[in-house]
């Protein structure tokens, strides 16, 4: 436990008051282990965004636990006074502040810091006058993101800077941000963006792009700076994460440190891709991992499963490690089991943590016109496979979220649009009927009329026609939520595994529809971003169970049951778990697969979902832009 973690669990300590305020403007506790740590103090966690659903969610949990339960109330505001009184007479109450756990640094810096640099910084000695906002970002910039920016004297130096800051895992604050374009500026280098290549991965990548083919094109000279070996083994990774995209070259003749940047052999090359990927997911589990790491894991995991199915489409061995495999669903299954409890009141800026929150996040992007195209059932293997069959046209900023286990479309697709924890809509877990009347009282309850938000479902099928697209076509639309289920109907149709299901998808995607709607969605003026409910798992049959009530037609990798007696009696007889039941309705008692396994006949292999696997977990949210053209000479 680092020691601002700690520091901060200090304020909460037995015996407990049977409510706690808390004003957290900086929101130190949007923690996954200090919010786990709290849980299994006996704490719940309430977040107070608005009197009506503060209320409600206070008198559902408090009338369920009653005294046996203590709560902690956290507000963002600085002032609790605008705290129900009721509450605020009785209660005990606490002040977080980031200033108060590095008190030798510049506040205001201070305050605009992620959990992953406070870890940074909790590892180093802080001596000296830091006080001033110059010092503090000066030893930010070189002992924790390890950017020494005094240091550059030449295009060369410049771009090996920008690409370290690129591969940041921390959200650099903003003034963090202009303060080294400030003082890259002063070197006054030749020919460099600084402002643009600092602030936008988006141009630094398209540079990197349109100076690669031109490199290639010209027959890779020898004066040019890619042969710098520091900037070629970066740049090795900018292709192997799919960041960049490679260059066909006619033969084989060219220098082979450059091998990870061209095609030639498609065969070969991908294989060691896949071997790279594979490296790279070792490194990872070797670190300490927490939900961010998780979705990093789980990126890399699709591209590595996604070429592995590629591999052997066209005949060749998949060169995938199943002893890998089997360490990571272990490795997260156990971390599920400490900290999925205390994702749902988390945030982040650019993703919802989990699923739910998709709303809250949109709203604060402030656009005028925002669409989310829901692609049901779409795992991280599905996206590498989508996101190569955009790469021509689109910019994906990738990001990744939780989905709410079990992994059923009527659990997580309906609580992506209502922005409502499972247990709150109760009356409607088992179908999607109400998800459009949701949509829109969500986006009502955020000051925007029911008259300029829109649903629709049931698309990807057939011939995209522009014409059929309610999005496109009624003019006061400023929030479009759309469902794109075709993943979601192949996964139930298949009947020769992952591998059929990335056959069909391939078919599909050459068909171009969600090429076409993506791109008249972008000219229509819409921000454009594409998420999932849940991901799919291939699985194999241990034997079918003939009891539970199913919220689905095929729930092969879950049995919920109303009673838990009956569930736990089940969790005897067939290899499976028991899950906790986190944000689900009290009535609602989860049976989930083991990861791998399904409840079907023994040794049928199908894809399904339901359960809580890191396909399943972990999906996608990504921000869909045009890509600007390459200029190639």
């Amino acid at each position: 436990m680092n020691f601002w973690r700690q520091k901060v669990l200090d304020y909460f300590q037995a015996p407990f008051s049977q409510i706690t305020l808390v004003s957290d403007p900086d929101q130190l506790l949007d923690d996954e282990m200090i919010i786990s740590n709290l849980k299994e103090k006996g704490l719940e966690i309430i977040k107070f965004q608005d009197r009506a659903s503060f209320r409600y969610e206070y008198e559902s949990q408090y009338k369920t636990q009653g005294q046996y339960v203590n709560f902690i109330v956290i507000s963002k505001s600085e002032d609790l006074d605008d705290l129900p009184f009721d509450l605020w007479s009785r209660a005990q109450k606490a002040e977080l502040r980031k200033s108060s756990l590095f008190p030798n640094l510049a506040s205001n810096v201070v305050r605009e810091l992620d959990t992953r640099t406070m870890d940074a910084l909790s590892e180093l000695s802080l001596g000296g006058n830091l006080n001033s906002e110059r010092a503090t970002i000066d030893f930010i910039l070189r002992y924790v993101y390890g950017i020494s920016y005094d240091t550059v004297y030449s295009f060369t130096d410049c771009l090996l800077l920008i690409m370290s800051w690129h591969q940041l895992q921390s959200e650099v604050p903003e003034v963090i941000k202009q303060y080294l374009i400030e003082s890259l500026k002063h070197h006054r280098i030749a020919d460099i963006p600084i402002q643009e290549w600092v602030t936008s991965y988006h141009e630094f990548t398209h540079y990197l792009q349109q100076e690669w083919r031109r490199f290639v094109d010209d027959e890779f000279p020898e004066s040019h700076f890619f042969w710098d070996s520091n900037v070629r083994s970066v740049l090795g990774l900018f292709f192997l994460e799919g960041i960049l995209s490679t260059v066909f070259i006619e033969q084989d003749s060219f220098p082979k440190v450059f091998s990870w940047g061209v095609t030639y052999d498609s065969g070969l090359q991908r294989k060691e891709t896949l071997k790279g990927l594979q490296l790279q997911l070792e490194k990872l589990l070797s670190t300490t991992i927490d939900r961010r790491t998780w979705i990093q894991i789980a990126q890399l995991y699709g591209k590595t499963k996604c070429i592995s199915l590629e591999l052997q489409s066209q005949g060749n061995d998949s060169c995938f490690s199943m002893a890998m495999d089997k360490e990571i669903e272990s490795r997260f299954e156990q971390w599920l089991a400490v900290h999925y409890g205390a994702l749902a009141t988390l945030t982040d800026r650019n993703a919802p943590v989990m699923v739910h929150k998709a709303v809250e996040v949109l709203r604060l992007k402030e656009q005028d016109k925002i669409a989310l195209i829901v692609c049901d059932g779409m795992s991280f293997v599905q996206w590498a496979q989508i996101e190569q069959a955009l790469a021509d046209d689109f910019q994906s900023e990738v990001y990744g979220s939780y989905a709410w286990i079990p992994t059923l479309t009527s659990v997580s697709r309906q609580s992506i649009f209502s922005g409502e924890i499972p247990r709150f809509f109760y009356d409607s877990i088992n179908t999607t009927a109400k998800e459009e009347k949701a949509w829109k009282s969500v986006w009502e309850r955020n000051g925007v009329s029911s008259v300029n938000v829109l649903y629709e479902r049931g698309l990807g099928q057939g011939d995209y026609e522009r014409s059929n697209i309610a999005a496109l076509s009624k003019s006061k639309t400023k929030i479009a939520g759309l469902v794109v289920d075709t993943i979601d109907q192949l996964t139930h149709h298949t009947i020769q595994g992952q591998l059929g299901m990335h056959a069909a998808i391939d078919i599909w995607l050459k068909q171009g529809y969600l090429q076409s709607l993506l791109r008249d969605l972008l000219d229509a003026g819409y921000d454009v971003y594409l998420t999932s409910d849940h991901g799919n798992k291939e699985s194999k049959g241990v034997g079918r169970t003939n009891d539970g009530t199913l919220p689905e037609t095929r729930g092969e990798r879950v049995r919920v049951y109303r009673d838990v007696v009956l569930r736990d009696q089940a969790a005897v007889q067939y290899s499976s778990r028991q899950w906790p039941g986190t944000g689900l309705p009290d009535d609602y008692h989860v049976l989930i697969a083991q990861s791998g396994e399904a409840f079907v006949r023994e040794g049928e292999i199908v894809v399904s979902h339901g359960g809580a696997s890191l396909e399943e977990v972990i999906v996608p949210f990504v921000h869909i832009q045009k890509k600007d053209s390459v200029d190639v000479r």
